[in-house]
């Protein structure tokens, strides 16, 4: 699956303020990899390869929950580097146009192509990431059948990979799948309307498309629609505002 290298040290991110985080082996894709990986310092780091330490025990857990993970899907799962623009503020308002922020997160290999593009993009019309941290990090979920996603949406982090069920289906989540993310969901959250009103996740998050770091109809089309990616603000119910994923194209499980 993937090979253990050591890594160098983590910054993190809480809200929209840096903390310094561990420095710690992980494992990363199937290919030569430095022991001690070339840093740019014109990037600031809100995680690395480091941040995937332990992720291979969590998965062993949590497929003792779900059952075993699609080893298709295991075996092509690769840590994408990504860099983009951030924030200035603990309210994400105000944009760091000053210097490029770096995180990682795991995805299918089918999708890193697409993934560099659409970051490329997101830098192009400065459209800031809150952070980008594996939602391993977070911990796993009260009953062990999925990291902690309530967790993650809550600190506004940017995340891929995540083996869940789907509730009310038997078929696996984007996520469980490596073929979609969350973006910004404290500016994206999902909004449910129900019979006791609307239920938001994360419960603090807001959607206003006026705000930077937001997913609109508009954006939306320009950074997914060429590459078979569709968004889950369309959706009529949840309107999933943070939700982008591979809906067609060149991976084999997509529509499975």
């Amino acid at each position: 699956m993937i090979n253990r290298i050591t890594c160098f040290l983590v910054v993190t991110v809480h809200g929209c303020t840096q903390t310094h985080g561990p420095t710690e082996p992980t494992f990363g894709p199937r290919e030569k990899t430095p022991s001690r990986p070339i840093v740019d310092p014109g990037l600031s780091y809100h995680s690395t390869r480091a941040d995937t330490i332990g992720l291979e025990r969590d998965l062993r857990i949590i497929e003792s929950r779900l059952g075993p993970l699609d080893p298709a899907i295991r075996d092509s799962l690769v840590v994408l580097e990504v860099s983009y623009f951030s924030f200035t503020d603990t309210t994400c308002t105000r944009i760091d146009t000053s210097r490029l922020y770096s995180g990682v997160m795991l995805v299918h290999k089918c999708i890193t192509k697409d993934v560099r593009s659409i970051f490329e993009a997101f830098r192009r019309d400065t459209f800031p990431i809150a952070k980008v941290i594996p939602i391993n990090r977070y911990g796993l979920n009260a009953d062990s059948t999925g990291w902690n996603d309530p967790a993650s949406m809550s600190d506004n982090n940017t995340s891929a990979f995540n083996y869940r069920g789907k509730a009310h289906v038997p078929e696996r989540s984007k996520h469980a799948q490596g073929i979609a993310i969350d973006i910004n969901p404290l500016l994206n959250p999902l909004i449910r309307h129900g019979r006791n009103g609307v239920i938001r996740e994360p419960p603090e998050g807001r959607y206003d498309p006026s705000r930077p770091g937001t997913l609109t109809r508009t954006n939306t089309a320009r950074y997914l629609h060429s590459m078979g990616w569709s968004w889950g603000g369309r959706w009529p119910r949840p309107q999933d505002h943070q939700h982008i994923e591979k809906s067609r194209g060149n991976c084999a499980h997509v529509n499975h």
